[in-house]
């Protein structure tokens, strides 16, 4: 760290950036906030909240289904989705988003629909048979109720702000 004067001290790169990033996490909630109050907040008011802001889903369990998540984007925004359903990694410690599936399987990557939270692969759910494979937006609309794009915008917007750093992001 350098003292130019008694007002000015210049952060190394990583404080400073970190810094930045602590700032627009404030305005975003702040502006959030005043955009409620101001009529123009475009989230869905529907949506029940945890303490922490987080939107809170129930989630309709789908026997012998797996849900083919092609790409990253599909797996995180399904893992975003199972968090606000309260569904936890191994033996209910790991959160949805703090661990990347993806990342092991990569485009033909699965998951469990039903039982217990799982994963795995394509060739996996072949072999074993007598599996709906679907995709995440079929799992979004078999919901009830149903998973629309407004409500994916509002849970993906909370988890850019509280969570910009999640594992499941890749």
């Amino acid at each position: 760290m350098i003292t130019l004067n008694k007002s000015m001290i210049i952060l190394p790169h990583e404080k400073m950036m970190k810094k930045l990033e602590d700032t627009r996490i404030k305005r975003i909630n702040l502006f959030g906030n005043l955009n409620q109050y101001m009529g123009s907040d475009s989230t869905n008011s529907n949506l029940t909240k945890d303490e922490n802001g987080r939107p809170i889903l129930e989630l309709k369990e789908l026997e012998r289904t797996v849900i083919h998540t092609p790409t990253q984007e599909n797996y995180d925004t399904l893992m975003q989705i199972y968090e606000c359903g309260d569904r936890k990694w191994v033996e209910d410690i790991i959160l949805p988003t703090e661990f990347n599936a993806w990342e092991c399987y990569g485009k033909i990557t699965c998951v469990q629909a039903y039982n217990k939270f799982q994963y795995g692969d394509l060739k996996e759910v072949n072999e074993y048979g007598n599996y709906k494979i679907i995709t995440p937006q079929e799992f979004y609309e078999l919901q009830d109720p149903r998973i629309t794009s407004e409500i994916i915008q509002e849970i993906s917007k909370w988890f850019e702000i509280n969570k910009p750093n999640r594992k499941s992001k890749g």
